[in-house]
């Protein structure tokens, strides 16, 4: 074990063929570890799914590098992930612990008017919601659209009249 610390411990200077190997056995053990963790984290965009990439990623690229000791980095990241997964089982239980955690959606425009409030909270502009609109449903008039709400992740749903 003193052998691989001494190899894949902390270095200043890093042949470029010893930083292709740290970063091919660090692609193979990132891997299944998300594998092993399940893909949900980083799929859905939300805040703590972001949190997760920051933090997943920056820790591993510390290990690739030779800035921290490579078992140093496994053992971070199999933290952060145990945590994640902690956070999301505790998250089902308790729909306020969910809340708290997640958010809530929040309604911008429903029967015709804008939400002034909600806009501000979400810190949108009737522009912005144009903007999606065309991008999401290729229309530029929110004559068909009964709601608009920003979901708990960030992104805009646009609810059609009957």
């Amino acid at each position: 074990m003193e052998f691989i610390n001494d190899w894949w411990g902390i270095k200043e200077n890093i042949s470029p063929l010893e930083l292709s190997a740290r970063a091919a056995v660090m692609f193979i053990v990132c891997l299944l570890m998300l594998r092993l963790a399940g893909m949900r984290p980083f799929g859905k965009g939300s805040t703590l799914d972001t949190i997760l990439t920051f933090l997943v990623g920056g820790i591993l690229s510390r290990g690739v590098v030779g800035a921290t000791p490579f078992f140093s980095c496994i053992a971070g990241t199999i933290v952060i992930l145990f945590l994640n997964k902690a956070l999301a089982m505790v998250s089902m239980k308790s729909a306020r612990f969910e809340h708290l955690v997640k958010g809530e959606p929040m309604t911008l425009y429903k029967n015709g008017k804008f939400e002034s409030a909600n806009l501000r909270s979400a810190e949108l502009t009737e522009a912005d919601i144009y903007e999606d609109l065309r991008v999401e449903c290729q229309v530029d008039s929110l004559e068909s659209i009964e709601a608009v709400i920003i979901e708990k992740r960030g992104k805009l749903s646009f609810i059609k009249k009957e």
